[in-house]
């Protein structure tokens, strides 16, 4: 098992329904692959946690970089696991209630990562510090 996680941000602006086409074709995706994790879509910005076997995240790595909605794909680590840090696959959004209904009902709100012992950051201390990099990186935080 192996446990992949990246950040990268989005090529150009985009619509609360392209927001949601990705949320749901994540999730949808990402179950069918057995894989679990975490997605956070923050102002353009994405940290992507993927749990799984290697060669299931590796189809879902070349189709995210070649994805054109996708840029500066930065890998944070990608390691052997013994034990996911997720039990299912989530996505955050700031507002999911402004999302089309599409999809939203699997989105998290942003501030469901806010209290650094939030069990919807994982249980692992690599991940949980990815999480909190990612969220450190933004001036302000909006979470509805």
């Amino acid at each position: 098992m192996h446990r992949f996680i990246y950040t990268s941000t989005a090529a150009a602006p985009l619509s609360a329904q392209q927001l949601a086409d990705i949320a749901g074709a994540c999730h949808r995706n990402n179950r069918r692959a057995g894989l679990s994790g975490l997605l956070v879509m923050h102002q353009g910005k994405f940290l992507h946690v993927l749990e799984g076997e290697e060669s299931r995240i590796r189809k879902v790595c070349e189709r995210i970089q070649h994805d054109p909605r996708h840029a500066n794909f930065k890998v944070i680590e990608m390691a052997e696991i013994n034990e996911r840090a997720f039990d299912r696959f989530s996505v955050v959004h700031e507002a999911p209630q402004a999302l089309p209904l599409l999809g939203n009902e699997n989105v998290l709100p942003l501030a469901a990562l806010m209290p650094s012992n939030s069990k919807e950051r994982g249980s692992v201390p690599s991940v949980r510090k990815a999480v909190r990099d990612f969220l450190a990186s933004f001036a302000v935080l909006c979470a509805a």
